[in-house]
C-alpha cells in the first residue's frame, strides 16, 4: 500500500461500528419497538464511546479523546440558547420523550399559527428525526428532561465521521491541523443544538468514501466502504431537511465525474445512494399523508417569490453583501483555491469532484434563500453564519488532504 493510499482499519470499523449503532436507534423509533430495545442499543452505544476511550487499539489518539471529552462537558454545561434549537429540535426531542412515538403529531397548541400565517407544529413535525430520537431514548434512559443534557448526545452522532475522517491521516499534524481548523470554523455548532455540526461531518465523510469508491482508492475494503456510504448517506438525510439535498448533490457529481473520466456510470453508487435515500423518503411519506404543510410550497407563490427576488438588485446585493462579509466562507474557499491550483496535476479527479459538489451545493443554498417565507435580508441574518459551514469544512478537509497526498508522495520520491 502506499503513502497515499495510508489507512487506519481500526478506526474505519469502529466509525461502522458506530454510526450503524446510531442509525439502528433512529430504525427502533420508526418500528415502535419496546422501550426496552432502545435502552439496550444506547447501552451498546455507550460501551462503545467507553472503548475508544480506553481501548490500546486507540491510545495514539489521546487528542482526540480530550476533544471529544471537552466537548460533552461544555456541551453538558452551557444553556441551550438558540431559538431554533429549543423549537425546531428539542421541541420534537421532548414530544419523543413523553409520548413515546415518532409519529406523534400535537393537533392542539395554544398559539399555532406565527406571523406568515404558517402553523409552527408543522415546521417542527416535519423535520428529520435522527438527532432527535438519540437525545429522547437518552432522556428516558435518565428518567427526566431538560433543555440541556438531551442534546449531548449530538456529540456522539458526531464521532463517527470524525473518526473516519482522521483514518485516512497517517502523519498527525495533519490530524491535529484538521481537528483544529474543525473547531476553529464550526465548534459551537456541535454544542448548541443545532444539525450543521452534524449535517458538514457527514457531508464531508460521504463525499470522501463516495470518492474511494469511484476511484477503487481500496479494492481489498471496498465492502466496508459501501457499508459506511449507506450508513453515512442515510444518516445525512435524516439530520436536517439540507441533508437529502446534499445526498443528490453528490449522486449526481459523482456520475458526472465517472462519465467524464471513466465514460460509465456506477451503478452500486446509484443503487446505495436510493437504499439510503428510502428511511427519508418514507419519512416524507409519513409527513405528506398527515395532511401537514410545507412553509416555503405551501404559503405564498415560491416561483413567483424566487424571481421576483433574483431580479431585484436590492436582494442580490444584500445576498452578495453577506457572502463577501463572511470572513469563514471567504478563507475557506481562497484556501482551496489556492491547494488546488499548487497541486492540481496530482488530484484532478478529486479536485473536480469537490468543486462539483461546491457549485450544486452553493446553488442550492441561494436558491434556498431566495424561495424562503422570509426576506432575504431577515434569512441571513438568522442563517448566515452557518448554512454555509458544510461548504467552509469541506473545503478546508480537502485542501487538507490535497497536501497530504502530496506530502506522502513527495516524502517517498525523496
Amino acid at each position: 500500500m502506499s503513502a497515499n493510499n495510508f489507512i487506519n482499519l481500526n478506526l474505519i470499523k469502529y466509525s461502522a461500528i458506530l454510526s450503524f449503532l446510531i442509525f439502528f436507534n433512529y430504525f427502533l423509533w420508526t418500528i415502535d419497538s419496546p422501550p426496552i430495545i432502545r435502552f439496550i442499543n444506547f447501552a451498546i452505544i455507550s460501551f462503545a464511546i467507553i472503548y475508544f476511550f480506553i481501548s490500546k487499539n486507540f491510545n495514539n489518539f489521546w487528542y482526540l479523546k480530550i476533544i471529544i471529552f471537552l466537548l460533552f462537558l461544555i456541551c453538558l454545561g452551557t444553556p441551550t440558547i438558540p431559538i431554533d434549537s429549543r423549537t425546531l429540535f428539542l421541541f420534537p426531542a421532548k414530544m419523543l420523550f413523553y409520548e413515546s412515538d415518532l409519529y406523534f403529531r400535537l393537533e392542539n397548541y395554544f398559539y399555532p399559527i406565527n406571523h406568515l400565517g404558517h402553523n409552527f407544529l408543522d415546521t417542527v413535525y416535519s423535520r428529520p428525526k435522527l438527532a432527535v430520537t438519540l437525545s429522547a431514548t437518552f432522556a428516558q434512559i435518565i428518567g427526566l428532561w431538560n433543555d440541556i443534557f438531551p442534546r449531548a448526545t449530538n456529540i456522539i452522532i458526531i464521532l463517527p465521521p470524525i473518526i473516519f475522517l482522521i483514518s485516512f491521516f497517517k502523519d498527525k499534524i495533519f490530524i491535529i491541523l484538521w481537528l483544529f481548523l474543525m473547531l476553529f470554523f464550526s465548534g459551537k455548532l456541535f454544542i448548541n443544538g443545532l444539525m450543521d455540526g452534524i449535517l458538514s461531518l457527514y457531508f464531508i465523510s460521504s463525499l470522501l468514501v463516495v470518492y474511494l469508491i469511484q476511484t477503487n482508492a481500496y479494492e481489498t475494503q471496498k465492502k466496508l466502504l459501501y457499508f459506511i456510504m449507506i450508513i453515512f448517506l442515510a444518516i445525512l438525510s435524516l439530520s436536517k431537511h439540507e441533508g437529502a439535498v446534499i445526498v443528490l448533490a453528490i449522486l449526481l457529481s459523482s456520475i458526472f465525474v465517472g462519465f467524464y473520466y471513466d465514460k460509465k456510470v456506477d451503478y452500486k453508487i446509484l443503487i446505495i445512494t436510493i437504499i439510503s435515500l428510502l428511511p427519508i423518503i418514507f419519512w416524507r411519506y409519513v409527513f405528506f399523508i398527515s395532511d401537514s404543510k410545507m412553509e416555503f410550497l405551501d404559503y405564498g407563490n415560491p416561483i413567483n417569490r424566487f424571481f421576483a427576488r433574483l431580479t431585484n438588485p436590492d436582494d442580490l446585493l444584500t445576498l452578495f453583501s453577506f457572502l463577501i462579509n463572511n470572513d469563514k466562507f471567504i478563507i475557506s474557499l481562497f484556501t482551496f483555491v489556492f491547494v488546488a491550483f499548487k497541486y492540481f496535476k496530482n488530484n484532478k479527479r478529486l479536485i473536480v469532484f469537490i468543486s462539483i459538489n461546491f457549485l450544486f451545493y452553493f446553488s442550492a443554498l441561494l436558491a434556498a434563500i431566495l424561495l424562503s417565507t422570509h426576506t432575504v435580508l431577515e434569512q441571513l441574518e438568522q442563517s448566515s453564519a452557518r448554512i454555509f459551514i458544510p461548504l467552509v469544512l469541506m473545503l478546508v478537509y480537502f485542501s487538507i488532504f490535497i497536501v497530504k497526498n502530496n506530502y506522502s508522495f513527495e516524502k517517498k520520491t525523496v
